[in-house]
């Protein structure tokens, strides 16, 4: 059972020395990301909306 733990844990520690390696690249891409689910969201969002009104079925 600790060769499981310590497995786990030093390929854990490993995940860390790589994610700390990249620096700011992961916050950035997530960042990025984000931003660009959001633009297309809400360029669906407008385009619901538009229906609806066009269609009378908006609340």
């Amino acid at each position: 059972m600790q060769e499981i733990v310590f497995a786990i844990g030093h390929f854990l520690e490993w995940t860390f020395k790589v994610l700390s390696a990249m620096g700011w690249m992961p916050v950035t891409l997530i960042s990025i990301v984000l931003f660009l689910g959001m633009v297309y969201w809400l360029n669906l969002q407008g385009k619901y909306n538009r229906r609806a009104k066009s269609s009378g079925t908006m609340a």
